[in-house]
């Protein structure tokens, strides 16, 4: 603002940012029409008295004070604070923008829970089935492992009796002599006891015993026929024991050899 004649001219030029391209000389010139009538009111000079210059919204000075150019800034700031305060309201006021994104995410979240669960399902479906089958392999493992120490038990059985058969078998010529020197009457003095020994230690610890004797029934099956004769009556019984026979337990090491007596 500035005097000059009596005359005051004043021109602030102020940009609305609303409207940029509006003309900011008219909206000048009415501060100036009211700015002027108001320093005339305080001055006591009549309002219609104070002439006002055609010039004064069309040419001015540059103006030296620094406050129009702060008042020029607080407007614009003002301005400024008022449209982004318009923009946010009008941001707020969407009722649907929010509300849909977060039934996007409402609608995403059990989904994505839904198929973790399923995943989680698959994984503990395929662990049981892991399960199963290491348990049926250590069950077969286990049926396996009884079968082969029963085997083992039967054959280490049978190895041993296998061997003891063995070993009686050969003695079996030693003992026919101590039976031939008995019945002879050869057997005598410390002869006679270590024979005894001998026969009474295989009967207890290896259940080799002697069998067959004059007068039994014939039996087939532990004995064998080597010569038959006629005479007699019922069934057919042995004549003469030739080589006695020896069991052991319940098993025929050697059959008895006879000669039958067959019935008339």
């Amino acid at each position: 603002m500035e005097e000059q004649n009596g005359k005051r001219r004043i021109k602030i030029k102020v940009k609305d940012p609303m409207h940029p391209t509006s003309d900011p000389e008219l909206e000048n010139q009415a501060d100036a029409s009211a700015s002027q009538a108001s320093d005339l009111q305080n001055t006591g000079i009549p309002e219609q008295s104070a002439p006002v210059s055609s010039d004064a919204s069309v040419q001015s000075e540059p103006v030296a004070s620094a406050k129009p150019e702060e008042a020029d800034k607080q407007d614009e700031n003002a301005a400024f604070a008022d449209l982004a305060a318009r923009l946010g309201e009008e941001i707020d006021s969407d009722p649907e923008a929010v509300p849909a994104e977060g039934s996007a995410a409402e609608e995403a979240e059990p989904e994505d829970a839904n198929a973790q669960v399923e995943q989680l399902k698959a994984q503990v479906a395929e662990l049981e089935e892991q399960l199963a089958r290491a348990r049926a392999e250590t069950y077969n493992l286990q049926q396996e492992y009884s079968g082969y120490v029963k085997r083992s038990k039967t054959e280490m059985s049978a190895h041993r009796t296998d061997g003891q058969k063995a070993v009686l078998q050969v003695l079996l010529s030693v003992l026919d002599d101590v039976q031939a020197a008995r019945e002879a009457g050869e057997l005598q003095g410390p002869f006679e006891s270590i024979a005894n020994k001998l026969e009474n230690t295989l009967e207890t610890n290896f259940g080799l015993t002697r069998y067959g004797n004059n007068g039994d029934e014939f039996d087939p099956n532990v004995h064998e026929a080597m010569m038959a004769q006629s005479g007699g009556a019922g069934e057919p019984s042995i004549a003469q024991v030739l080589q006695p026979g020896y069991k052991v337990g319940d098993q025929v090491l050697r059959a008895t050899k006879v000669i039958v007596n067959n019935p008339d």
